[in-house]
């Protein structure tokens, strides 16, 4: 069983709306040198599986129908370590 990190993100040419907020509000703390907020989510899950292929096959999938409105979002993941049962 391995643990995997899921990074779910809107493309480039979106508008980030909740990145434009915080951007506005980090400005507003006097920390102009922070710039371009994107905002997104990360999901971790386990799965039942040990070889690579196999996971990435699993993983492609469900972002591609279930994680992410492929439209507007884009996303990327790592497996992370083997969990221990």
């Amino acid at each position: 069983m391995k643990k995997v990190e899921l990074i779910v993100t809107l493309k480039p040419q979106v508008l980030d709306t909740q990145g434009e907020a915080l951007n506005r509000a980090v400005h507003e703390l006097d920390h102009d040198e922070i710039n371009n907020i994107r905002v997104g989510k990360v999901l971790y899950f386990d799965i039942d599986e040990t070889e690579d292929a196999k996971i990435d096959d699993s993983v492609r999938q469900l972002s591609e129908k279930l994680f992410t409105n492929t439209v507007i979002e884009t996303y990327s993941y790592r497996i992370l370590d083997e969990v221990s049962q």
